[in-house]
């Protein structure tokens, strides 16, 4: 059985299927630097986590993706400062991103 969390006309928010779940690409809710809009989307993870009673340590892959690679060092450091003791595997990579404000993407996976 798949459920999807606040589907949209485009997209879910998030999938839950056989005990794991997905989401979708999540982007900053304002323009900011990237360590900003890198807080903001990790926010906003944390929450959809908790709409189905998961957390950090239920993620097994987190994708980024960076609009500019040279902001890496500065995603990094607020991302090390949140993920805590339990890191998923992640994969980072450049990609230009649906708008230009964007600075950041992310997408998680994980086990319930």
């Amino acid at each position: 059985m798949i459920e999807r969390i606040n589907p949209g006309k485009r997209a879910s928010q998030m999938v839950l299927v056989d005990g794991r779940l997905e989401t979708s690409g999540i982007v900053a809710l304002a323009p900011g630097d990237i360590a900003a809009q890198t807080r903001c989307v990790l926010a906003q993870l944390e929450q959809w986590l908790a709409q189905v009673g998961a957390g950090k340590g239920n993620l097994t892959r987190v994708q980024i993706w960076l609009a500019d690679m040279g902001e890496f060092a500065a995603m990094n450091e607020v991302y090390d400062a949140w993920v805590g003791q339990q890191p998923p595997v992640r994969a980072c990579v450049g990609a230009a991103l649906a708008a230009p404000e964007y600075r950041i993407e992310i997408q998680a996976f994980g086990q319930l």
